[in-house]
């Protein structure tokens, strides 16, 4: 059964599952402790500092740049539409040390870590993307744009050991230098939430949508969809044709100097078919997808 709260900040009367432990009032973003409707005290933010044409000039940017996109996709593409999403997360101070007979300090990691506090995102968007933690403050209502905000649903202990992992692991590989069986001693704590947002840009190219995930705090395009040219995909499919016969023609002339032309030829087809598939792929579709691989995390 649901369970009703009523907002301190604004009001408004909301419903949320009885597992949210943490609630974030749709309307105005307040979050609060769900099962006393109290304020949740340790709750941060950070700042839209992209604006929504900008982020749409980041997202034609990079669709230029694409392999097969249009040539006039920067001039051609229009802004359609575009919202915010403010993601929670949890926010970690990881300290860790690894201690040696003598030396308690052997390895000794500190630092602050940022995990997605949800199992619900926005497509296009990783959960291992590594968030800021340099820059935020604290949860002013008033102040943040009307957006989709996430609610908290996953327990923020349980995630305590994924914060800390790479923190141990480093200073036990530092205190290995020095003795062979370090102790371990992790003093890590759970902070709080942090809300950060993404900026969703919808636009247009040749009366076709495609969407776009930009971080509204410093710009970088997480996700992008972007489309394939026709001449371009032309292109891509005669590199796959070209890629097939060049392989068993090659295998063809292999297996003739070693009397076996046939299986030759069959074995560089197959070698072709593996080494065109990606050409094929993206020459057969209409869409091609960016996505950025998770960046290493930013301490602050």
């Amino acid at each position: 059964m649901p369970r009703t709260i009523t907002c301190p900040y604004c009001g408004a009367r909301f419903e949320v599952p009885e597992t949210v432990t943490i609630a974030v009032c749709p309307y105005c973003g307040t979050t609060v402790w769900a099962s006393t409707g109290e304020v949740f005290r340790e709750h941060y933010m950070f700042d839209v500092r992209i604006e929504y044409n900008r982020a749409f000039d980041n997202v034609r940017m990079l669709a230029q740049r694409q392999f097969a996109a249009p040539d006039d996709i920067y001039e051609r593409a229009s802004p359609e539409a575009g919202r915010l999403h403010f993601i929670p997360l949890y926010l970690y101070h990881v300290s860790v040390r690894a201690e040696c007979p003598g030396n308690p300090e052997a390895g000794l990691e500190e630092e602050y870590a940022a995990l997605v506090a949800t199992r619900r995102l926005p497509e296009g968007l990783d959960e291992e993307y590594r968030f800021a933690v340099r820059g935020r403050k604290f949860f002013e209502p008033a102040k943040i744009e009307r957006g989709i905000y996430y609610q908290p649903d996953l327990d923020a202990k349980e995630l305590l050991p994924k914060a800390t992992e790479r923190a141990r692991m480093k200073a036990l590989r530092e205190a290995s230098e020095e003795c062979d069986n370090p102790k371990l001693v992790d003093e890590s704590k759970w902070l709080g939430i942090v809300h950060y947002p993404f900026w969703e840009v919808i636009y247009k190219y040749e009366e076709r949508r495609f969407r776009g995930i930009v971080d509204a705090t410093d710009g970088t395009v997480v996700y992008l969809e972007y489309p394939i040219g026709g001449r371009e995909r032309g292109v891509l499919l005669a590199m796959s044709a070209g890629l097939l016969l060049l392989s068993a023609l090659i295998g063809a002339a292999i297996g003739s100097a070693v009397g076996s032309t046939i299986y030759g030829g069959a074995g560089g087809l197959v070698a072709g078919i593996a080494g065109s598939i990606p050409s094929f792929r993206l020459g057969a579709a209409r869409v091609g997808r960016y996505r950025l691989r998770s960046r290493l995390e930013r301490n602050g």
